[in-house]
């Protein structure tokens, strides 16, 4: 499996859906060719509140499915995303994420680490190795 640590970051500006101009010019640019890259802000917004959900709610180990349905013409994308260990880090609770992610032929792969924040939101950083 390939792991890209920039794509994760960029999930998670994607994911805020409100980030500096600048840094979206960037991250445009090098997401473009990917399936994140691809999404328009409605299936960005399904594929965070399925995170969420999954960061909260999800077992180690067990994969959930996430699925976009064909929009026009971009065709569905199949997700799986499986939260892999829990620990405590900063006294934050964090969850290692693994999310696999199909659009026709193009394919993401990629493992990070979110935290969770005191307003409830979750946030991708690095978390100490054990």
């Amino acid at each position: 499996m390939t792991q890209h640590p920039l794509l994760r970051t960029a999930l998670v500006c994607a994911a805020l859906l409100a980030p500096a101009a600048p840094a979206f010019a960037y991250l445009d640019t090098f997401i473009h060719g990917t399936v994140i890259g691809t999404m328009s802000q409605k299936e960005s917004a399904s594929l965070v509140q399925s995170v969420g959900k999954v960061l909260n709610e999800g077992t180690d180990g067990t994969m959930a499915s996430w699925t976009s349905p064909a929009e026009s013409k971009r065709k569905p994308i199949e997700g799986q995303l499986t939260p892999l260990r829990s620990k405590t880090d900063k006294g934050q609770a964090c969850r290692q994420l693994k999310m696999e992610l199909k659009r026709a032929d193009q394919e993401d792969n990629w493992t990070g680490w979110f935290c969770k924040q005191n307003d409830g939101r979750w946030r991708s950083r690095k978390v100490a190795d054990d």
